[in-house]
């Protein structure tokens, strides 16, 4: 491919419509917690399970497939080459994996998790394919430097999962009818036409999109069932409808650093791109210790206000129902933060397209947390929440030592 210079090594983080993409990202994130806040309150913790089961298996299809298909688009267009149509075939590949994972699982699960209702099979394959579009659209937007496009997908995206969830309450007011709600968001990115603004070079030759996404999903299909299953882990080993309930929403609360990198990421990648275009070596080794230190740091101090307050926090947005052990609420905030920084640190490989780097820091997270879970006695819910933290401390180590060696 050809190496473009990016604009944003000259301009730092300060081009046009970088303040909107955060601000969009800050009421984006809000929406999603306040649509799930409103559910949870609404049905409560039991009947509230199967949306909570949903939210996580599709986060995980997410970040596994959805998340490495935006950095991809973004990663071309920055580098000056047109995305349309030719990167619609990458990402009817991730569609197809992502619905059948997400449709097998629900499936399997129907009658334990799901209430017995195949609606949710239909549900989880819309969600990937309205995503598909949505991560496509962030990753030209994003590429393309049109910084306040990308804010404005996130704030629709949000705003209207959130309206139609209170619509579904009112009429309705069943877990099913919630998850409707969700499919509808990820489609409503159609309204903005964002595809007007793929205007790059179509004779650029692209990067191999085998080799990027390939690498990238090894690396986060360890990450998001490090990140993301928690939940999940609590009801493989037995754990109660409300102690499941209990965990997702203790890890989605705190989870708020991470869904904003997550969506903002996008922002941060051209940048990064263009300091790799250019050789900046040392520039690129300076941000992976800053990463590093700066993780270690605020994990630390992220699991003590998570320790000290944590429960409050949630029995105060939730009520007395949700409230977890003090344990649960200091190790999922450590870990959290530790997930933060290490992906941060991920930025650096991927804008080098060092993408098969990932899968040796987040594999190597999820091995020692499988072991911690397996070696660790005691409450099942603290159980899962020490081994998260571990994993994720090992990932951030592994990470940064990755993007400062050359």
């Amino acid at each position: 491919m050809t190496a473009i210079p990016s604009a944003d090594t000259q301009r730092g983080f300060k081009a046009p419509g970088t303040t909107f993409m955060v601000a969009g990202g800050l009421i984006g994130a809000l929406g999603a917690y306040l649509f799930q806040l409103y559910g949870g309150r609404a049905l409560g913790p039991d009947d509230f399970t199967p949306v909570s089961i949903l939210w996580t298996a599709f986060f995980i299809l997410a970040t596994v497939l959805l998340v490495p298909l935006e950095q991809y688009v973004t990663r071309e267009v920055a580098s000056g080459r047109k995305s349309l149509p030719r990167d619609f075939k990458p990402a009817g590949v991730m569609v197809l994996i992502g619905a059948a994972i997400g449709g097998g699982f629900v499936a399997v699960t129907l009658d334990d998790l799901f209430r017995g209702d195949p609606q949710y099979i239909a549900q989880i394959i819309l969600l990937v394919i309205g995503y598909a579009l949505l991560m496509v659209a962030k990753g030209v937007l994003a590429g393309s430097r049109r910084f306040a496009g990308v804010g404005w997908v996130l704030i629709i995206e949000s705003a209207v999962r959130l309206f139609a969830g209170v619509i579904a309450i009112q009429l309705f007011a069943d877990a099913v009818s919630l998850g409707w709600a969700m499919v509808v968001g990820g489609f409503a990115v159609l309204a903005l036409r964002w595809w007007r603004h793929d205007k790059g070079d179509p004779t650029v030759d692209a990067s191999p999109a085998a080799g990027f996404l390939g690498g990238y999903v090894a690396g986060t299909s360890s990450s998001q069932l490090l990140l993301a299953g928690a939940p999940l882990a609590v009801a493989i080993l037995g754990g109660s409808d409300e102690l499941i309930s209990i965990i997702f929403f203790t890890f989605t609360i705190y989870r708020a650093p991470l869904t904003l990198i997550f969506s903002l990421q996008g922002r941060i990648l051209p940048y990064l791109v263009g300091l790799s275009n250019q050789s900046d070596e040392s520039q690129l080794r300076l941000i992976g210790r800053l990463l590093m230190i700066g993780g270690v740091v605020l994990a630390g101090l992220g699991g003590l206000v998570g320790y000290l307050v944590g429960p409050e926090v949630l029995s105060l947005l939730l009520g007395e129902e949700f409230e977890p052990a003090r344990a649960v609420a200091g190790y999922a905030a450590a870990g959290i933060m530790a997930a933060a920084a290490a992906q941060l640190a991920s930025q650096v490989l991927v804008a080098e397209g060092r993408t098969t780097k990932l899968a040796w820091a987040w594999f190597g997270g999820l091995v020692v947390a499988v072991v911690f879970l397996t070696l660790l006695g005691g409450e099942l819910g603290v159980r899962v929440a020490a081994s998260f933290a571990a994993g994720e401390f090992v990932a951030l180590g592994v990470m940064s030592f990755l993007a400062i060696r050359r």
